[in-house]
């Protein structure tokens, strides 16, 4: 009887792990940036997965920060009615940027080289148009 009971509970904190682990994360369906200046809003699939990647990618960095103000504040809606806003800060000269999420204020988040080069072209184009 001790083996079946713990063969169960086994399979259901593994179907547990499974799920929490595995679970499709959703989709981002726009993004919408306001600047000082600007103000715009990406719905395309190639925009949102740029931003999508640098938003999965982020490394937090340790400790509290304290910045100016961002370049853009951002807000991410998903699939799933979530909407989540970010400050965004962007050096368009060396194309290295990080999110900060609003409601913990005080983590940076840093994007990955890549993702910042991508997310700083795109951004780029953006603002000419």
């Amino acid at each position: 009887m001790k083996k079946i009971s713990i063969f169960s509970i086994s399979i259901i904190l593994l179907v547990i792990l499974i799920y929490v682990f595995a679970r499709p994360k959703p989709d981002i369906i726009s993004v919408n940036l306001v600047s000082e200046t600007n103000e715009i809003t990406y719905s395309d699939s190639e925009s949102v997965q740029i931003f999508e990647d640098a938003i999965r990618t982020v490394k937090k960095v340790r400790g509290s920060v304290d910045v100016g103000p961002p370049n853009y504040q951002m807000t991410v809606t998903y699939a799933d009615s979530k909407v989540v806003e970010y400050s965004l800060y962007m050096d368009f000269k060396t194309k290295n940027g990080f999110l900060i999420k609003q409601s913990n204020s005080e983590k940076m988040l840093d994007l990955k080289d890549q993702n910042s080069e991508e997310l700083a072209d795109l951004l780029s184009k953006g603002n000419k148009e």
